[in-house]
C-alpha cells in the first residue's frame, strides 16, 4: 500500500507564484508573469482575477486542478530534478531536463522543425513524484534556448534542419529551465505523488490502459517488411524472391508487409497490374510458406487517382477554407487528406479496404502517415475537435477499433487502443539523433506516458540517404540536385504533384555505408536491442552482411522467440493492469538515484535486465544493477545490487541481461 503523505501549496501575488509541498518540503511551483487582483473562496479551492483572466485552483487530495480562464495563458514550471514523458522527440533524451526545445505547437509530428515526432502524449512525470497531465491544445517548450525562434516550418525536407538540432541537447545550460505551456483557457493537472512509479501508475488510471492486447501472435517470430530493403522498387518477384531469402536463410519469420508502392496510385486500394500481375497468387504462395500478408496504407490520396476524385466527389478529404478538397505536401509530394474524422469518409475507407483483403486474402495492414502536422491549419474538418492532434487521435482510434492485425506510428490520447505503435523510421545510425541510442529512451517514455504495446522500427534502421555535415555540398544537394531531381521525376511521371524521396537515390549510394546504409556492427547490435522487445522487425537482410553477421542476428532471433511467452504473458498483464512491457530500472527502484539516471538499460516485466550496447566499437560498458540477486545470462555469475558492474564484457556477440532472482 502506498505511503500516506500531505500536500498543501502556497501562493504569491504580483506576480502570480504557486508552491506546492509535499508534507513540509517544496517539491514544485507554477509561475505566471500575471499580477493578482481579486481572491474567491471556492469549494476546495480558491479562484482568483488578474489582468487578462481568471484562474481556479482547487485541490482533492494530492491532485491540483489548475483552470485558466483567458487567452494566450502561460504557466512556467521550473525543472528541478529529471523529468519524463512527453512521447518521442526526433533527438531523444531519456530525461527531458536535457534538451532546449523552443516554444512551439504540441503536435504530433513528421520529423517536426523543434523534434516533435509520431507518437505524442501531454503527460510528463518526475523523479520526485509529480505529474503533470495537460488537457487543451498548448504550445510546449521546454528548457527554451536565448532568441529562440517563434515561427517554424510546417513541413522539414531531409535536414533542413539536422536531427541533432530537433531539439538541442543542452549541454552548456544555456536554456531557461522551466517547462513553458503557452494556450487559450488552459486547463491542467497536477499530481504531487511518492515517487516516479506512483506518478506512472496514477497516469494510467487517469488516461487508461488497452482492455485486451494486440493479437499475440506478432510477439513472436519477426515481422519482415520490404521497405529498407527495396524501398518502393518492388514488384511481385521481388516480394517472393524477398520470402524464398528469409526461408534460405534460416531465418524464423510470421508476418511479411508489402510497403510502398504496390498500388496503382497512392490512395487507390488495388495492386499496380504492372509490378503485380496476379497478387492473389503471389499472397496465396505467401500463406503456403507459412507467412501471413500485410500491405502498406495511407490517409494521402493522389489527385488524379480513382480515390482521390471519388473522395472530392462524396466530400470525404480534407477541405479548403474555399470548399474544395486541400493539397497538403507529404513526403512523396502532394496530395489530399482523407478526412478521418468523417465517420462516412472511414466507412468508404473501411470498405474499400475489405473489399482488396476479399479480393486478394491480405490478412491486414500497415498504416502509416496521420500526423497533425498534415493538417494545415486553416483546414476545414467535418469535426475538427479542439486540436489538428484530434485527426490523430481519430486515425489511431478508427484503426484499433477495425483491424487488429495491423500497425500505427502516431497517437494523441489513444492509450486504450489495442495495437501495436512502432517509433518513427529511424536512420543507419548510431546517435540518439534518430538513430540506434534513440530507440531504448524513446520507448521507455512512451512505457512511462501508458503505451505499452511499442516497438522499434525496422532492425538496422531505414537505410536512407545521409546528409554530409559539410554546409557547401549539404546546401547544393538540397538547393539544387534535389529540385532538378524533382522536376525531372515530375515530367517523366507527367504529374506536377509527385515528389523526390529517399527511393530515388541512385543504387551505387543507396546501399553504401558512406551514406547512411548499416555497416555489420550496427545490424548486430540493433538485433540484439530488439532482441528482448515485444517484436522484432526486419527489412535489411542480415546475410548480405556475411555469415558471421548473419549468424549473430540468426541468433538472436531464436533469442526472442525463446521469451516469446514471457512477452505474450507480460502483454495480457499490460492489458490487465496498464503495467508496461518494457520498464525503466527505477521500477524497481523508484527512489534510486542511480536507477533514475538509467536510460539505456531497460527491464523486461521485473524478470529480466537487458543492457544492449549502441556505442560504435564497443567491447564492454557499465552496468547498474538495483537492488536484488542477479544472474547474468551467459556465465550464470551472480551479482548483489545495488552495484555498477564497470567495464562489464560485452563482445560483438554478447547482449547483457541478468535474471532477477529475488
Amino acid at each position: 500500500m502506498e505511503q500516506l503523505i500531505t500536500t498543501s501549496y502556497l501562493f504569491e501575488k504580483d506576480p502570480l507564484l504557486f508552491t506546492f509541498l509535499r508534507e513540509s518540503d517544496p517539491i514544485l511551483s507554477v509561475t505566471t508573469n500575471y499580477h493578482f487582483g481579486n481572491m474567491q473562496p471556492r469549494r476546495n479551492g480558491i479562484q482568483l482575477e488578474f489582468d487578462g483572466g481568471t484562474l481556479e485552483l482547487t485541490q482533492q487530495r494530492r491532485q491540483f486542478r489548475f483552470r485558466w480562464q483567458g487567452e494566450a495563458i502561460q504557466a512556467r514550471i521550473p525543472l528541478a530534478g529529471r523529468w519524463f514523458g512527453l512521447g518521442e522527440l526526433v533527438n531523444q533524451p531519456w530525461d527531458l531536463t536535457q534538451v532546449s526545445l523552443p516554444l512551439s505547437d504540441f503536435l504530433t509530428a513528421d520529423a517536426g522543425a523543434t523534434g516533435f515526432s509520431n507518437l505524442m502524449s501531454p503527460a510528463f512525470l518526475t523523479d520526485q513524484g509529480v505529474l503533470l497531465i495537460v488537457h487543451s491544445p498548448v504550445k510546449l517548450g521546454i528548457n527554451q534556448p536565448p532568441d529562440a525562434p517563434t515561427e517554424f516550418p510546417d513541413y522539414v525536407f531531409g535536414e533542413q534542419i539536422p536531427f541533432d538540432r530537433r531539439p538541442v541537447f543542452d549541454t552548456r545550460g544555456r536554456g531557461d529551465g522551466h517547462l513553458t505551456l503557452l494556450g487559450d483557457d488552459l486547463p491542467f493537472d497536477l499530481y504531487i505523488l511518492n515517487d516516479a512509479l506512483a506518478a506512472h501508475r496514477r497516469l494510467v488510471t487517469e488516461l487508461g490502459h488497452p482492455a485486451h492486447t494486440p493479437p499475440l501472435e506478432l510477439f513472436g517470430a519477426p515481422v519482415w517488411t520490404t521497405w529498407a530493403q527495396y524501398k518502393d522498387q518492388i514488384d511481385q518477384d521481388a516480394v517472393l524472391d524477398f520470402a524464398r531469402q528469409i526461408r534460405k536463410n534460416q531465418f524464423p519469420y510470421h508476418l511479411l508487409e508489402i510497403d510502398d508502392r504496390w498500388q496503382t496510385a497512392y490512395g487507390d486500394l488495388e495492386f499496380d497490374p504492372v509490378r503485380f500481375p496476379d497478387a492473389p497468387a503471389m499472397i496465396e504462395q505467401l500463406h503456403e510458406w507459412d507467412f501471413k500478408v500485410t500491405a502498406w496504407v495511407i490517409p494521402f490520396l493522389q489527385p488524379r487517382s480513382q480515390a482521390g476524385i471519388e473522395g472530392a466527389e462524396q466530400g470525404f478529404l480534407v477541405r479548403h477554407p474555399d470548399g474544395g478538397p486541400y493539397l497538403v505536401r507529404w513526403w512523396q509530394g502532394r496530395g489530399y487528406l482523407l478526412d478521418v474524422t468523417n465517420p462516412a469518409a472511414l466507412a468508404w475507407f473501411g470498405r474499400r479496404l475489405r473489399t482488396l483483403q476479399d479480393a486478394t486474402g491480405l490478412d491486414g495492414f500497415k498504416f502509416d502517415g496521420g500526423e497533425a502536422m498534415y493538417v494545415p491549419k486553416d483546414a476545414v474538418l467535418h469535426k475538427p475537435g479542439d486540436s489538428r492532434n484530434h485527426y490523430s487521435h481519430c486515425y489511431v482510434d478508427w484503426v484499433g477499433r477495425n483491424f487488429p492485425l495491423s500497425e500505427v506510428r502516431t497517437g494523441w490520447q489513444n492509450q486504450t487502443a489495442p495495437i501495436l505503435f512502432r517509433l518513427w523510421d529511424l536512420w543507419s545510425t548510431w546517435g540518439a539523433d534518430n538513430g540506434l541510442a534513440a530507440i531504448l529512451p524513446a520507448t521507455l517514455n512512451l512505457s512511462l506516458t501508458g503505451y505499452p504495446f511499442t516497438f522499434p522500427d525496422m532492425i538496422g534502421g531505414n537505410g536512407y540517404f545521409t546528409f554530409p555535415r559539410n554546409p557547401v555540398l549539404n546546401a547544393l544537394i538540397q538547393k539544387v540536385i534535389i529540385p532538378a531531381m524533382e522536376r525531372r521525376k515530375q515530367a517523366a511521371a507527367g504529374d506536377e504533384d509527385v515528389g523526390v524521396h529517399a527511393s530515388d537515390v541512385p543504387e551505387f549510394i543507396a546501399h553504401n555505408p558512406f551514406f547512411g546504409w548499416p555497416p555489420p556492427e550496427l545490424m548486430v547490435r540493433w538485433t540484439q536491442l530488439n532482441a528482448l522487445l515485444p517484436v522484432m522487425q526486419f527489412s535489411i537482410t542480415p546475410w548480405q552482411f556475411g555469415e558471421q553477421t548473419a549468424a549473430i542476428c540468426r541468433r538472436y532471433t531464436r533469442l526472442h522467440l525463446e521469451y516469446t511467452p514471457l512477452l505474450e504473458d507480460l502483454a495480457r498483464q499490460a492489458a490487465r493492469t496498464g503495467e508496461p512491457i518494457i520498464r525503466p530500472v527505477f521500477f524497481l527502484a523508484p527512489t534510486d538515484p542511480d536507477a533514475l539516471a538509467c536510460g539505456d538499460q531497460f527491464l523486461v516485466g521485473d524478470q529480466l535486465l537487458v543492457a544492449p550496447v549502441t556505442k560504435k566499437g564497443a567491447s564492454k560498458r557499465d552496468i547498474y544493477l538495483p537492488h536484488g540477486t542477479w544472474r547474468d545470462h551467459w556465465s550464470s555469475k551472480r551479482y548483489t545490487g545495488p552495484q555498477t558492474l564497470k567495464d562489464h564484457p560485452a563482445p560483438l556477440e554478447v547482449l547483457p541481461f541478468f535474471h532477477r532472482e529475488e
